[in-house]
């Protein structure tokens, strides 16, 4: 009996697997967006969409140097991110301490930390107002508590977007 339950749970798993291979599913256990299932599709570079971002140069540095993103298959050698965009070319982009607004209209709990979880001081561009050029985006982690977004490390380029993701399965929080 216990070798039908271990044969019925190997092959369980390795349908899920297969599966998940065939359909670029990734698992997200972050604060970033909701826990669960994604399916990686091609970004969609609009207001509101979840995309999968690839960091470089300072930003992929410092995302490694303090453990914010584990190893993986962006050319930094780290994982891909996921973050919402919340601003796209052409929209006026403005931080402060109190916060981030787009085109005038504040975005809740957006305020700029000082310290990150582990009491390490946080960068982030210079504050005032900009207007994002061609091929750039302003992204957001659904956490703004946690989430080390476009608030600390700026605009990414669509280059560094690879992906979109799809939710499949989330858990409700």
């Amino acid at each position: 009996m216990r070798v039908r339950i271990v044969v019925s749970i190997l092959a369980a798993s390795a349908l899920l697997v297969g599966v998940g291979l065939a359909l670029d599913v990734r698992v997200n256990w972050t604060a970033s967006m909701p826990r669960g299932l994604y399916q990686r599709i091609d970004p969609v570079l609009k207001r509101d969409a979840w995309v999968a971002i690839c960091l470089e140069g300072e930003a992929a540095h410092i995302a490694e140097a303090r453990g914010y993103v584990i190893r993986g298959t962006c050319p930094s050698g780290l994982t891909p991110i996921f973050k919402r965009v919340a601003a796209v070319p052409g929209d006026r982009v403005a931080l402060s301490p109190a916060g981030v607004r787009i085109n005038g209209e504040p975005v809740a709990a957006s305020e700029l930390k000082q310290i990150d979880s582990r009491g390490r001081p946080l960068e982030h561009p210079s504050e005032g107002e900009l207007v994002l050029a061609d091929g750039r985006y302003f992204v957001l982690g659904m956490n703004a508590e946690q989430s080390w977004d476009s608030r600390y490390f700026g605009a990414v380029s669509a280059q560094q977007i690879i992906a979109g993701a799809k939710p499949l399965w989330t858990l409700e929080e």
